[in-house]
C-alpha cells in the first residue's frame, strides 16, 4: 500500500466547485450538461415556508406511517394527475417502519417527492428500523409489510419483491429506499437500528467469520451490510440536516445502470458507521457535514468505498466537512483510513501477482471465477474505479496521517497500526490516486486483451485533497 497522500493545487480544486461536479449525468464518457443548483431551493435552504400536502403523526395527522402517506401521495398524483412537487410534513416522533419513496411520472413528466420534519432538530423525528443483509425475505414481510396490500401498486410491487427473497441483498436492507427523482428530506434522522448481531445459516458466526461478541453483543466484523439509507437510481436527490446512522454500508448511492451519473447532494448532514458506510458508483456532494468513524465495534474503518466509472467526470466530493470519531480505543489509535476504492462484485482481479499456479483473468461479459484458475472480468467491474476528493475539511487523529487510503482486499493492520501486506487473492486491486496508476499497473494486461483505454494527458485525480487540516 503507497503512503501517498496526493494533494490539488487551487486551480485543480476550483474544477470541484459543487456546480461544476453536478452539472453531468447521463452515460460515463457521453454525459450531457444538465445544470443543478440545489441551493437555489429556498426551501431547502431555510428562506422559506412550504404548505404540507400530507401530515404524518402519532394524533391529530392525515397519517400515522410515513409508508403510509408516500403510498396516498402517490395514487393521489397518478389520478389527479398533479405533477407538482409534494410536500409530506413528519411530526416529531420515532416511526418505526421502512420506507419506499418510488420513481413517479405523471402525464410523462417527473413528480418529486419532500419529507420534512416538523421539530426543531432533525433527532426529533426519526424513521428507524432493524434490517440488514442477513434478513430472509420472509421476516422482511412479517416486519415491515402487513400493510402491503393498501400501498399504491409503484410501493407495494417493491415490498413483494423484497419478500420473495431467500435473503435480502444489501440494496434491499435499507430503512429508507429513493428511487424518486428530485427527491428531497429535511430536518429528520434515518436510523438503522440493526446492532450487528444477527445470526443466519450463512453467516457462520461463531465459527470465525465475526465472532466472538463484545460486550455489546456484536460481532466484531462486519458480516451483515445494514443500510439506512439508498440512493437508487434516482437523480437530483437532495438531503438537508438529515442525520445517517448505522455501522456498515450507512449510505448507499448508485447509478441508474451500469455507467449512468446520477446526482445527490447533502448539506448540513451527518453520517456516522464504520465499514465502508459512505459508498456507491454515482456522483455524490458533501458539503457543511459531519462524517463521524465509530470504531466501537471493530478495529480499523473505512469512510467512504467509492466505486465510480473511470469514464464518469466526478465521484464522492466533500467540502467544508468535519471527519469525527466516538472517542473509543480503536479510534484513538490513530490508524483509521478515510477509505478504499471499491471493486464491485470483481470475482477475478487482473492486478498483482497471482499466487496460483496457472491463473489468469480475461475480459468477458460477466466477472466470474467459476473455472480456477481462469477467471473473468467485465468492463463494467474493470472500470468501477473509485472517485473522492476532500477539500477545505477537518480530519480527526483517527485517520491514519501518512496512509489515509487503503488497498482493496490487500492487507491488514497489526495492533501497532502498521500496515501489513496480505498474501494476494482473487479481488485484489491496489489504492489507484490517478488514472496514471490504473495505466501503469495494467497496461501489458489491458494490450494482451486488446483493450484499448484513452488515457487521460494530464491525469485525472481519483483520490485527492485540497487544504485540509488535522482537527
Amino acid at each position: 500500500m503507497s503512503d501517498a497522500r496526493p494533494q490539488l493545487s487551487a486551480a485543480e480544486a476550483a474544477k470541484f466547485h459543487y456546480a461544476e461536479v453536478l452539472k453531468y449525468t447521463g452515460r460515463a464518457g457521453a454525459e450531457t450538461i444538465d445544470p443543478w443548483d440545489p441551493k437555489a431551493d429556498t426551501f431547502m435552504c431555510g428562506n422559506a415556508k412550504v404548505r404540507a400536502d400530507y401530515t404524518v403523526g402519532r394524533t391529530g395527522s392525515d397519517f400515522n406511517s410515513i409508508q403510509m402517506a408516500v403510498s396516498q401521495a402517490v395514487a393521489d398524483a397518478a389520478t389527479g394527475g398533479t405533477d407538482d412537487r409534494i410536500y409530506i410534513a413528519i411530526r416529531p416522533g420515532v416511526y418505526e417502519e421502512t420506507v419506499i419513496v418510488p420513481r413517479l411520472i405523471v402525464g410523462g413528466r417527473t413528480v418529486s417527492l419532500t419529507l420534512f420534519g416538523t421539530g426543531s432538530a432533525p433527532q426529533e423525528t426519526v424513521i428507524r428500523a432493524n434490517i440488514d443483509q442477513g434478513m430472509s425475505g420472509a421476516d422482511f414481510l412479517t416486519a415491515f409489510g402487513a400493510a402491503v396490500d393498501r400501498y399504491a401498486p409503484e410501493v407495494a410491487e417493491i415490498y413483494r419483491a423484497n419478500a420473495a427473497l431467500d435473503r435480502l441483498s444489501t440494496e434491499n436492507a435499507c430503512v429508507l429506499r429513493v428511487e424518486n427523482d428530485g427527491f428531497q428530506a429535511k430536518n429528520l434522522t434515518v436510523h438503522n437500528a440493526y446492532n450487528c448481531d444477527r445470526e443466519d445459516r450463512n453467516s457462520k458466526c461463531e465459527d470465525g467469520k465475526g465472532g466472538p461478541k463484545n460486550a455489546a453483543g456484536q460481532f466484531a466484523r462486519g458480516w451483515h451490510q445494514a443500510v439506512a439509507t439508498l440512493v437508487h437510481n434516482a437523480d437530483r436527490v437532495h438531503f438537508d440536516h438529515v442525520r445517517f446512522s448505522s455501522f456498515q454500508d450507512t449510505l448507499y448511492f448508485k447509478g441508474r445502470v451500469p455507467g449512468m451519473t446520477v446526482r445527490s447532494y447533502y448539506s448540513n448532514c451527518y453520517v456516522e458507521g464504520d465499514i465502508d458506510f459512505i459508498f456507491g458508483r454515482s456522483t455524490a456532494f458533501f458539503e457543511s457535514c459531519e462524517i463521524r468513524s465509530l470504531g466501537s465495534r471493530v478495529g480499523h474503518t473505512y469512510v467512504v468505498a467509492p466505486s465510480t466509472n473511470m469514464h464518469t467526470p466526478y465521484g464522492i466530493v466533500f467540502n467544508d466537512c468535519d471527519f469525527t470519531h466516538d472517542g473509543s480505543e480503536a479510534a484513538l489509535a490513530g490508524t483509521f483510513s478515510l477509505g478504499r476504492q471499491w471493486f464491485q462484485t470483481v470475482r477475478a482481479s487482473p492486478y498483482g501477482i497471482a499466487n496460483i499456479e496457472g491463473y489468469r483473468t480475461q475480459l468477458a461479459e460477466t466477472s466470474e471465477f467459476d473455472d480456477p484458475p481462469k477467471g473473468t472480468i467485465s468492463l463494467d467491474v474493470l472500470e468501477a474505479v473509485g472517485k473522492c476528493v476532500i477539500l477545505n475539511s477537518r480530519i480527526g487523529a483517527h485517520i491514519n496521517a501518512s496512509a489515509p487510503w487503503d488497498d482493496w482486499s490487500g492487507g491488514r493492520r497489526n495492533a501497532d497500526g502498521e500496515f501489513v501486506p496480505g498474501e494476494w487473492n482473487t479481488r485484489y486491486r491496489p489504492v489507484q490516486y490517478s488514472s496514471d496508476d490504473f495505466f501503469r499497473y495494467l497496461e501489458d494486461w489491458l494490450k494482451g486483451e486488446g483493450l484499448a483505454l484513452q488515457k487521460p494527458d494530464p491525469a485525472e485525480p481519483w483520490l485527492a485533497e485540497f487544504n485540509n487540516r488535522q482537527a
